[in-house]
């Protein structure tokens, strides 16, 4: 009987060997108490060291961490010995014996108490991640190079893209025929249409990377919703549509609250200019309420609904329907939306039925807040022709502002 039950202990540690050793970890035993450590092979290995080159101490493991690292280490060891976590888990860097960082996956776990409660043996692994974490940065820097890349051209195209929108505005205060001005409507549409793409690859690249920064400003949700009716409002009623709003009165009477008026009204915009785009017959409504310390706005429409309502906010993805291969687009908006709303903790939601229509819902956090001071202008200085300097490098540009401010009655 203890022969057979040796063996099996035997043919265990056996078993254990292989997969250590196909999995490459590096083993260490720890008796806190004692701060007696046992280090096995593997882990010597990985530092570039033979097992007797290794003191076996704490010290052994802790002068090889990284001093940068070295304190967040501790603190996980500390919570998992104090019993705030169930494992230990920490990534570090170590110094590996030609003086090079190498990245250390460390886990374990305390496995024996004493009576008194006390740790007496933490044992766990080491697994070297450096390929793992230079990829990551690589991918990272390959980020930061693409959105970099995306703002030069962003700037570079729209800089001529402006200047033709500006010059088209002017035309359009010019003595046109009817077919020129349905022309010239065609071209601002368009023009406008390539400056939401151009914007939207932007902001996507931006919120990829983390890059996109919030602000947490006094803002007026009314005046916010109002602005996201107002912009939509010709757009619904040139299909046909009613475009209404409903504000509870929670939100009438404490209208100002604390986030990023802009990115909000991003996230509100893009919704519903997908809710007119995807709506031929009814309307869209946007409701806005308060709940505790947040926001929510809803967005319903009686469109076509969605069939897939996961898919539609992955990046470059769209309903498949007839109506929206009909409708432009790079599928973008939606998942700007998510990665903005995730952004500032909000949560998004969407409830549809093909045929029938659809509801989003967007719940932000915004407290309460009160409303920022008044800036008013003088009388005189908003009836005073001004005489201003314009200072841009393109002469297009140029050109458009001198004469924008030309026909405002300054110089």
């Amino acid at each position: 009987m203890w022969r057979r039950d040796d063996e099996s202990t035997e043919s265990q540690r056996e078993r254990l060997e292989l997969v250590l050793e196909g999995t490459r970890l590096g083993m260490w035993d720890w008796n806190p108490q004692t701060n007696e450590v046992v280090f096995d092979e593997r882990w010597a290995q990985m530092l570039g060291y033979r097992l007797d080159e290794i003191e076996f101490t704490l010290e052994s493991w802790s002068s090889r961490v990284h001093p940068e690292d070295l304190d967040a280490c501790l603190a996980d060891i500390q919570a998992h010995v104090e019993g705030r976590t169930d494992f230990y888990e920490n990534i570090h860097r170590m110094r590996h014996k030609d003086g090079r960082w190498i990245d250390i996956l460390d886990r374990g776990r305390i496995v024996a108490r004493d009576d008194g409660g006390r740790p007496i043996r933490f044992t766990g692994t080491h697994t070297d991640i450096s390929a793992q974490c230079q990829a990551e940065r690589r991918a990272r820097e390959l980020a930061r190079s693409r959105t970099q890349f995306l703002a030069r051209m962003s700037h570079e195209i729209r800089t001529p893209l402006h200047g033709m929108l500006g010059v088209a505005q002017l035309l359009e205060s010019t003595g046109l025929t009817a077919e020129q001005r349905r022309l010239l409507k065609i071209l601002m549409e368009s023009g406008d249409t390539l400056l939401v793409l151009i914007g939207d690859i932007l902001d996507f690249a931006r919120v990829d990377e983390g890059a996109l920064q919030l602000a947490a400003e006094p803002f007026d949700v009314h005046a916010l919703v109002t602005s996201v009716i107002d912009l939509f409002t010709p757009r619904a009623h040139q299909k046909g549509l009613i475009f209404t709003q409903a504000i509870d009165l929670d939100l009438e009477l404490r209208r100002h609250a604390l986030g990023d008026a802009h990115r909000i009204r991003q996230v509100l915009s893009n919704i519903v200019s997908n809710a007119i785009k995807f709506t031929a017959d009814g309307g869209v409504k946007l409701v806005a309420a308060r709940e505790g310390d947040q926001i929510r706005f809803e967005v319903i429409d009686t469109g076509s609904g969605i069939k897939d309502t996961e898919r539609i906010f992955q990046a470059y993805e769209q309903e498949d329907t007839s109506e929206a291969r009909r409708q432009s687009g790079a599928g973008l908006g939606l998942a700007i939306v998510r990665r903005l709303v995730e952004r500032m903790d909000g949560e998004l939601g969407v409830e549809s039925r093909p045929g029938v229509g659809s509801r989003f819902w967007v719940q932000i956090p915004a407290p309460v807040c009160a409303a920022p001071p008044a800036v008013d202008t003088p009388a005189s200085l908003r009836r005073a022709r001004m005489r201003v300097l314009v200072a841009d490098d393109n002469p297009i540009n140029q050109l458009v502002i001198q004469t924008m401010l030309a026909n405002a009655g300054h110089h």
